[in-house]
């Protein structure tokens, strides 16, 4: 009778937490549809601005600005973008990875790395480490909104102009599609290393016959490529946040999918094992009650 009720408790347990992981699972769905279809609608603004920036950095004529030169001192800084809820598989151990990578980089070269990262799950990780963030944006929320982005990027672009950055680059999990994620890292700065990574995917960059001194410009083109300039690091320190989003999202999704049917199967060989125990237990009260009535006759 006590292995009949423990089957039972365990049986329930596993219920609970298939009801737990079955809600989860439809959180993150409908969650990563919404982002998925954001995620789409700003497509053709970001292959624009490439374009743009391809056209800015291609030009005849150099174009003497900060944003468009390389730093030959200044520190290193990464903005890492981990979970900001638990229950998604190996995510952040991936995140970390890069951020490993990035950090013996750095102290071969003999550089400062500054890390950044907004809160969340991959803070506990660094803490296990011993490593410790130069910032942790605390009220950033799952998606950041555009002032939120502006401001990170508005910082990260004044320490760049004054020479006190040479090196900033995101890590995060880049969305490719629902069959594909991959923790990665993406240069935003230099803008010409963004600009040449961004020329090289998949989308063409079009007009090809036209050059940057084709446009005519106002306000002067020294304000024009700086807001431009400000307008793509903006665009893709949003998009790496977005990516980032569906990622975590397809992999709760995925982590909880499996964990439900895990769920579904521990309670099918629960309830066989205790149908057996309770048959067991019948057979044996019944013999109980025919050997008991052998003996009175």
């Amino acid at each position: 009778m006590a292995a009949i009720r423990q089957i039972l408790r365990r049986r329930k347990a596993a219920q609970n937490i298939c009801r737990i992981t079955r809600t989860m699972e439809m959180i993150s769905t409908a969650r990563f549809k919404s982002y998925n279809r954001l995620w789409q609608s700003v497509s053709d603004y970001h292959n624009a601005l490439a374009r743009a920036g391809y056209l800015m950095a291609t030009g005849e004529a150099a174009l003497t600005h900060p944003l468009m030169s390389e730093n030959s001192e200044g520190k290193w800084a990464v903005l890492a973008v981990g979970s900001t809820r638990g229950l998604c598989g190996s995510y952040n151990s991936e995140i970390f990875k890069l951020l490993s990578i990035h950090l013996k980089m750095a102290k071969a070269a003999g550089k400062q790395l500054d890390i950044y990262l907004p809160e969340g799950r991959l803070l506990n990780s660094l803490n296990h480490y011993g490593v410790t963030p130069k910032k942790v944006y605390t009220e950033l929320d799952e998606m950041p909104t555009y002032l939120q982005i502006e401001e990170i990027a508005d910082d990260f672009i004044d320490q760049y102009i004054k020479g006190d950055l040479e090196h900033f680059s995101m890590v995060y999990t880049h969305y490719h599609s629902a069959s594909s994620q991959q923790a990665q890292s993406l240069t935003i700065m230099p803008l010409t290393d963004l600009i040449a990574e961004l020329a090289t995917r998949s989308t063409p960059i079009w007009p090809w016959n036209l050059s940057f001194e084709d446009f005519y410009f106002s306000p002067p083109i020294y304000k024009s490529v700086e807001s431009l300039a400000k307008m793509i690091v903006s665009a893709w320190i949003s998009a790496c946040f977005m990516d980032a989003a569906l990622s975590e999202h397809f992999a709760r999704m995925v982590a909880m999918r499996n964990a439900t049917e895990n769920a579904d199967q521990m309670i099918k060989d629960l309830t066989t094992e205790y149908n057996r125990a309770r048959q067991t237990q019948i057979t044996g009260e019944l013999l109980d009650i025919i050997g008991g009535t052998g003996d009175l006759a």
